[in-house]
């Protein structure tokens, strides 16, 4: 096998472990085999009891690391591709929206929109960039989580034992 082929494919692993500090406030010891584990702090406003807005919350690092995952995609195609860019951007607004009750047992979290605007700056043409671009979003691993939605396997557990849900 070829040196390009065997590069070709990447296995890559994301793992993440979290737990309650105290109320609202969590902790996830996150990272990547090689790399290592990362502490990240979240926590609520207090909009929700007891929430204290001393951190991000976990919606923020989800929209935070999908438009950082993409913004790194832009930095490998353009060194990749010897296009010299500078000032890129990528802007990400999400809405969500909750409804129902707890006590019901119908309240459900929606994804409402969700606007990326991406932006930098280049002598190169702009069928350069475009080409930057479009390579950029098919490689964003967040995204392709998003769009090609790859479904969680859950398993549940009770007091140490497998719990059927």
């Amino acid at each position: 096998m070829s040196q390009t082929a065997e590069r070709a494919y990447r296995p890559i692993e994301v793992f993440a472990t979290t737990s309650t500090i105290r109320g609202w406030r969590k902790e996830a010891i996150a990272g990547q085999p090689e790399t290592g584990g990362f502490a990240i702090i979240s926590d609520e406003g207090d909009y929700l009891p007891g929430g204290e807005g001393a951190a991000p919350t976990p919606l923020t690092y989800f929209v935070a690391g999908a438009a950082l995952c993409l913004l790194s995609q832009v930095t490998q195609v353009s060194k990749m591709k010897k296009i010299a860019i500078q000032g890129e951007q990528v802007r990400a607004r999400v809405r969500f929206h909750e409804e129902g009750s707890v006590l019901a047992g119908t309240k459900q979290g929606f994804c409402d929109s969700w606007e990326v605007e991406l932006s930098l700056e280049s002598e190169h043409p702009a069928e350069d960039i475009c080409e930057l671009y479009r390579l950029a979003h098919r490689m964003c691993f967040a995204e392709a989580a998003l769009r090609d939605g790859a479904r969680p396997v859950y398993k549940h557990f009770l007091n140490g034992q497998p719990l059927e849900i």
